[in-house]
């Protein structure tokens, strides 16, 4: 209060902060990060399930804690890369893409694309096991393809 007893104004310390950026990004920088974020997600969803599968059996701790280290060491070789890749295609929505971005997805892409192939036409094991893969990882591949040739021309 002032000496009159009048009240001063409430002047703000922190400038307001302006509306949410908008993307700089295009629509398949999104659909990016979402496919392989659910392909994060279930490869992470897969390994708990075949964790809880050991729990079933196993009673002593080292056999959990090995349980424990095979399927999530094992799983983290599915949602490692993809998660990685979900966030570089996040990344390149909300900010542009950048040439080191789609490079990293690239090369976190490629031994998926060589081991879903190896699966689909070496492996005994049915084709409904590989072919989800396979187009996942193709779909990426082409998404980080076709942004890095964009991005080159530029």
């Amino acid at each position: 209060m002032g000496l009159c007893g009048a009240m001063e104004p409430i002047v703000p310390i922190v400038e307001p902060s302006s509306a949410a950026k908008p993307a700089r990004g295009t629509i398949a920088d999104l659909i990016a990060s979402i496919l392989s974020g659910c392909a994060a997600g279930v490869a992470l969803a897969y390994s708990a399930l075949f964790f809880s599968r050991f729990l079933e059996n196993d009673t002593h701790l080292w056999g959990v804690v090995s349980a424990f280290l095979l399927c999530f060491g094992v799983g983290a070789f599915g949602y490692i890369p993809t998660g990685i890749t979900s966030y570089i295609a996040w990344k390149s929505y909300k900010g542009g893409a950048t040439q080191r971005g789609l490079t990293i997805a690239i090369i976190l892409i490629l031994p998926w694309i060589i081991l879903s192939i190896a699966l689909l036409f070496v492996s005994d094991l049915p084709k409904i096991y590989a072919l989800p893969t396979l187009i996942t990882v193709a779909l990426l591949a082409a998404w980080s393809l076709i942004s890095l040739q964009k991005l080159d021309r530029k």
